[in-house]
């Protein structure tokens, strides 16, 4: 985050998304009230009990919402592997046991298999690397 830009904490978020269906449940808790002569009491159970639901939920929802950079796909950035199949322009890359789809960062310069690489970037699931400088 740069350029002072400010994140909302992860539980204000998480508020924003669910107060539109409270709302709707409370608009819908209204129209009980008055059409079908639910009683005060009742409605304010339900209602109770349904933003309760909500924040029980929180806990299991939260990371999902943090935004944080630390996902699984990020921790693949600066790994070396070796180019299984030529990347020319797409081919495979070992990293590790694992076997990924690979491009080169410079997708006009094919990588031969053998050559180690670094991972530079992701897409989507294809990871972008460019030829490792060697020790």
């Amino acid at each position: 985050m740069g350029n002072g830009e400010r994140r909302l904490p992860t539980f204000v978020k998480y508020l924003l998304l669910e107060t539109p269906g409270w709302l709707l449940a409370a608009l819908v808790a209204v129209l009980l009230y008055e059409r079908v002569g639910l009683s005060a009491s009742l409605i304010g159970t339900l209602l109770a009990v349904w933003v309760a639901k909500d924040l029980i939920l929180y806990p299991l929802l939260k990371d999902a919402l943090s935004g944080s950079s630390d996902s699984e796909a990020d921790k693949l950035l600066g790994r070396t592997g070796v180019v299984e199949t030529a990347l020319d322009p797409v081919g495979i890359v070992r990293l590790g046991a694992e076997l990924w789809r690979g491009e080169p960062s410079d997708r006009k310069t094919p990588i031969p298999s053998g050559t180690r690489v670094r991972v530079t970037a992701l897409r989507g699931l294809t990871l972008v690397v460019k030829e490792a400088e060697t020790d």
